[in-house]
């Protein structure tokens, strides 16, 4: 039985994506707002290293750089098995 508590990218991922986000990571390729691009590995991968590199948003954008805790649940769901 799946832990209740696993990071789920439905429920927990892609809401802190803003439609700012997923808008300006298109443009490179990331496709924020779709689990099957996330769930590879490398694409997720590439989406935390704009966030934790703070890359996105894009400074000047107007909207605030992630929080640590949101770049951390991102890390915990890329090493809890991408879920959906």
């Amino acid at each position: 039985m799946p832990d209740p508590d696993a990071v789920s990218y439905s429920r927990d991922i892609r809401p802190l994506f803003t439609d700012l986000d997923v808008t300006h990571m298109r443009e490179f390729g990331i496709f924020l707002d779709d689990y099957a691009f996330m769930s590879v590995p490398v694409n997720a991968e590439s989406a935390y290293f704009q966030v934790s590199h703070r890359l996105m948003p894009p400074p000047d954008s107007g909207e605030d750089a992630w929080p640590t805790e949101r770049i951390h649940l991102l890390r915990d769901w890329i090493d809890g098995g991408l879920l959906p």
